[in-house]
């Protein structure tokens, strides 16, 4: 049987690509909308106390998590769109890339959101992201992070090939 985790770590969003200046009040304003907040948080560098642009946010309830992710994951917050997923305790998961899929050769106007939604189709997606310069320009790929290694390979197998915003991923 598989061992069941703790309720707040059911509750967890990790929220990244987070505009450096973002603060706790723009967290608690963009997600307390949706429902009631456990905790919340911006993680930042030991030493210099800089924010590593990334957050968790707890919710009381897990409905109200799986709305927030529904609802805002792609949303601007300081002029950046946020990339929110249920945050995964076990790293070795995360860092497996089983699941994981490299598109490469989108064009310069592809966002994480047309990404994921073009992908979408195919199951659950964990995470979606189109790589950016500092600068906010697309580098012009991306990853596309399923619950499964089936869901990938299926989405492989019909995309590769395919053409999107005329160019062919």
């Amino acid at each position: 049987m598989a061992e069941v985790s703790p309720l707040w770590l059911r509750h967890t969003l990790y929220v990244g690509d987070l505009h450096p200046e973002t603060t706790a009040t723009d967290l608690e304003v963009a997600f307390s909308v949706i429902g009631p907040l456990d905790s919340f948080g911006i993680r930042k560098d030991a030493v210099s106390g800089k924010s590593l642009c990334y957050a968790f946010v707890n919710f009381s309830c897990i409905s109200h998590a799986s709305k927030a992710l529904a609802c805002l994951n792609h949303k601007t917050l300081r002029g950046k769109p946020m990339r929110i997923m249920w945050w995964q305790r076990e790293s070795e998961l995360r860092k497996a890339g089983i699941g994981n899929v490299f598109v490469k050769n989108l064009a310069h106007s592809v966002t994480s959101a047309q990404l994921e939604s073009m992908f979408s189709k195919y199951g659950i997606i964990l995470s979606c992201k189109v790589v950016e310069e500092k600068n906010g320009k697309s580098k012009c790929f991306g990853f596309v992070h399923f619950e499964t290694q089936n869901l990938a390979i299926s989405a492989i197998s019909s995309l590769h090939g395919a053409v999107f915003e005329g160019k062919k991923l």
